[in-house]
């Protein structure tokens, strides 16, 4: 029982910092829809639904960090690796993006094929690549931000930027 807590234990532990940090990103990108759309403001649902998003996003992360193809450029220079995983990251989020516009259009329109033939006059594209370049942007600063606490060290990167020592061990 204590290795499956442990097991449980590390994951949790992987998963909150992505979690953390898409959990504020997906809320920005809400707030940010919010005022495109003048809407009057952020919903319980949109924001239950952008935390939601949070976690699958985090735990997705860390599942795609370990397939095979996104560490084609890991014996690279930095920039290639970062720059693919970026790419391969908005590959992802494009694919979400359009399921998230079809998805509405399938109940309104009674079908996948019916959907799929109103969904490029249907999409607010303004929109939709305001929230694409939003989630480019956070993605190109969580993917530099990741790699280089993969150079650097988290305990380093914790003293450069917050000035926190761990204690010797004496």
């Amino acid at each position: 029982m204590s290795r499956i807590l442990a097991f449980l234990k590390k994951e949790l532990l992987e998963m909150l910092p992505p979690t953390i940090f898409f959990f504020v990103v997906l809320h920005v990108v809400v707030f940010t829809r919010s005022l495109i759309g003048e809407d009057s403001g952020v919903s319980m649902a949109t924001a239950a639904a952008a935390t939601i998003g949070a976690l699958v996003v985090g735990k997705s992360i860390l599942i795609a960090d370990a397939l095979p193809l996104f560490g084609w450029f890991r014996e690279r220079r930095l920039i290639g690796n970062v720059a693919w995983r970026v790419f391969l990251y908005l590959c992802v989020v494009l694919l979400f993006q359009v399921l998230e516009e079809l998805i509405p259009l399938i109940s309104k329109y009674g079908g996948l094929t019916s959907a799929s033939q109103h969904l490029l006059q249907e999409i607010h594209w303004p929109r939709f690549w305001a929230t694409h370049l939003l989630l480019g942007v956070f993605l190109t600063l969580y993917s530099f931000g990741t790699a280089l606490i993969g150079v650097i060290g988290g305990e380093r990167c914790l003293e450069i930027f917050l000035g926190w020592r761990k204690a010797p061990v004496e």
